[in-house]
């Protein structure tokens, strides 16, 4: 017969044992490593953390300098922005700035906005659901998936015809037609702004190199008492999409807002954004 001192060493040896396998009791599936792989280990909790667990404080994400450049000779508490309201700043945030073009008489407005995308599928990620719902925008904005075969007719592409291309005889006309659609770009449309244009001449949205991927998407609406143009710039860092609205609205007729210093000071932004993404 074993001696007391015998049955506590065998007991003990085992309970090493079981811990350094990680092999006893039922709910070795929720072990951390290979359990939330399969479907025993589907209660373990959403997919891997995304990079970022916090947001950018909105208002003071763009510096006071572009501030000035994007809403010149503002009063002071314009800059300091006003904080979009939500129910969770963790996951959600953004900031409004609003003046007058000091030319023009114009309403500029400037609005960023951040969205921290979290997965509760246990086989995605938080950085890939970022990926499909920022996927999901683009092509809801209008852009062209990735994945779909390029359209040779498609607007902005190399092989689509353009305006004032030959399509008969050589006439000569050619160069007439181009001019003339020049002219039209400078009257207000400022469709060369863009890579492509669609039938009624517009800018259509369009891949830009910010972040991970990223597109921008510019918007002209007019009614008989003026016109509002709205330029956005989305991107995504991660689990994190942000976006940038920069709008001009005007009361006058005939007299659209230009797309060029829209464009631009948008996507300037939204590099300023990523760029403290990338710290």
């Amino acid at each position: 017969m074993r001696s007391a001192a015998a049955v506590v060493r065998t007991t003990l040896a085992a309970v090493a044992l079981c811990a350094l396998t990680a092999g006893c009791g039922g709910d070795s599936g929720t072990q951390s490593g290979t359990g939330g792989s399969g479907p025993s280990g589907s209660a373990s909790g959403p997919g891997k953390p995304g990079r970022y667990s916090a947001l950018p404080e909105p208002c003071g994400s763009v510096s006071e300098s572009t501030l000035q450049r994007m809403l010149p000779d503002a009063a002071p508490e314009v800059y300091r922005g006003t904080p979009t309201e939500t129910y969770d700043s963790g996951r959600r945030s953004g900031c409004t700035w609003q003046g007058t073009d000091p030319e023009s008489g114009n309403t500029l407005r400037l609005t960023v906005d951040f969205e921290r995308v979290i997965s509760y599928d246990p086989q995605v990620s938080d950085d890939d659901q970022a990926e499909l719902d920022f996927a999901a925008r683009a092509t809801e904005a209008g852009l062209p998936s990735p994945d779909a075969p390029e359209d040779p007719d498609a607007p902005g592409s190399p092989d689509a015809p353009q305006d004032g291309d030959d399509t008969g005889d050589d006439t000569g006309d050619g160069d007439a037609d181009g001019e003339a659609d020049s002219d039209d770009a400078e009257s207000g449309t400022d469709a060369g702004a863009a890579t492509g244009t669609d039938s009624d001449g517009n800018p259509v949205p369009r891949d830009i190199g910010i972040g991970h991927d990223a597109y921008l998407d510019d918007r002209l609406s007019t009614t008989t008492t003026g016109a509002h143009r709205d330029v956005t710039v989305a991107f995504r860092s991660a689990n994190v999409i942000a976006t940038v609205h920069y709008t001009e609205i005007t009361t006058r007729t005939g007299a659209p807002p230009e797309s060029g210093p829209l464009q631009d000071g948008a996507q300037r932004v939204g590099r300023h954004l990523a760029g403290g993404f990338d710290d």
